[in-house]
């Protein structure tokens, strides 16, 4: 039985995923209509818009799943552990490739 302050804490971890998964499919949708894909900074965006869906339909609800102690077998538990750093390490990533191409375009413009 989950209690009234892991119901909630269900309830928000439900909000955000659903709200990071709209919001990044608006972003791919947008992306794709404007037909920018063929300039790098925008194939960038879509990766990193890609990649916070997944951790919204992916990472959150294995999260979720860790969080509110399931009896799981260890091995189980492990690979889910694993997959939920998957998503979460491409976003940051991405975020770093972005960064960098800002970066260098600032510094070098042309």
């Amino acid at each position: 039985m989950v209690s009234v302050g892991g119901s909630i804490y269900i309830s928000l971890e439900v909000l955000i995923a659903v709200g990071c998964c709209l919001g990044n499919v608006l972003v791919i949708w947008a992306v794709w209509r404007s037909g920018a894909l063929n300039k790098p900074t925008f194939c960038l965006i879509v990766s990193l818009a890609v990649a916070d869906f997944l951790v919204g339909a992916v990472a959150i609800p294995l999260a979720v799943i860790v969080d509110i102690h399931v009896k799981i077998p260890f091995y189980a538990c492990l690979f889910i552990s694993c997959v939920l750093i998957v998503p979460l390490q491409a976003s940051v990533l991405t975020l770093l490739a972005i960064a960098v191409d800002r970066c260098l375009r600032v510094c070098i413009p042309f």
